[in-house]
């Protein structure tokens, strides 16, 4: 689905913004109807974005690293006022309801919003806040199979000069190399790690009764949920507990982040109304 540009205005000071997300008021917000999923609106008419092709730490996860990419978002965007002009490119909603777009300061360009998906080309990509918060190291890749592969080239390559570079996460990074997690653990003292994983493990571990299990069992309950992708260098679809490797109280990643293109909510939600359709009609 082609990006649509939507005009408006940029709102740190409201709901809780982070390294990769940020509260958006649109000029005209009839233009959320044209993008593909459902938006949920705040207060005011605001939405929360979600950066595309990104993803930063959690709050909860290690200082200063994720606090930094919250305090540069913030930088990028104008500083922490409202009303900061910008606009977004954005083709659909994730299942939280947050339009899933390229983030830009200032000006847009000349774009007429007929449908044509071919106006984001490498020079613009590399203007938007998604490009520089991971060129800068202050995020993770993260990429879904609805982002075009020319942009996701692109960030890959934003991604290998910051991990060259050591900068912020890349300088602490243990996704590949493998880290301990202690049992009981404290995720708030796991060294910058992929942040889906960072999410996987909290969400397993935050249940009382998964508090003493070890990884092998947080594993085992990966393999049963729906997270799938897509493995670059070798043309696998997996499930992400596959791309994993635990050893005793040490797990790492298989793949590098930009090695990964997930299954996305988009995909899912396609397949899901046409097995429905497929049901009503047999």
């Amino acid at each position: 689905m082609p990006f649509l540009l939507i005009r408006g205005t940029f709102e740190p000071t409201s709901g809780v913004p982070d390294g990769d997300s940020v509260r958006f008021q649109a000029e005209d917000d009839t233009l959320f109807d044209k993008l593909e999923g459902r938006i949920e609106f705040k207060s005011g008419g605001q939405v929360q974005l979600r950066y595309e092709g990104i993803d930063a730490l959690e709050k909860a996860a290690i200082q200063p690293f994720s606090s930094n990419a919250t305090k540069r978002n913030i930088e990028l965007l104008g500083g922490e006022q409202s009303g900061l002009p910008g606009y977004i490119l954005s083709s659909h909603a994730d299942g939280n309801g947050r339009p899933v777009c390229f983030v830009f300061t200032g000006d847009p360009p000349d774009w007429d919003n007929t449908g044509r998906g071919d106006e984001l080309q490498a020079d613009l990509l590399r203007q938007s806040i998604n490009y520089k918060l991971l060129q800068e190291g202050y995020a993770y890749p993260m990429f879904y199979e609805t982002l075009y592969k020319e942009l996701r080239d692109e960030m890959v390559a934003a991604t290998e000069e910051a991990r060259a570079a050591n900068r912020d996460i890349w300088a602490g990074d243990r996704s590949t190399d493998g880290f301990q997690v202690n049992i009981p653990p404290d995720l708030s003292t796991l060294p910058p790690i992929f942040p889906k994983l960072w999410r996987r493990l909290q969400s397993f571990y935050q249940r009382r009764s998964n508090r003493n299990k070890g990884l092998e069992a947080f594993i085992r309950e990966l393999s049963r949920g729906k997270d799938r992708l897509f493995t670059i260098p070798d043309q696998r679809w997996i499930k992400f507990s596959t791309a994993l490797q635990v050893d005793g109280n040490n797990i790492k990643m298989l793949y590098k982040p930009e090695e990964m293109v997930f299954e996305s909510d988009v995909r899912l939600e396609r397949l899901a109304a046409s097995i429905a359709m497929s049901s009503i009609f047999a």
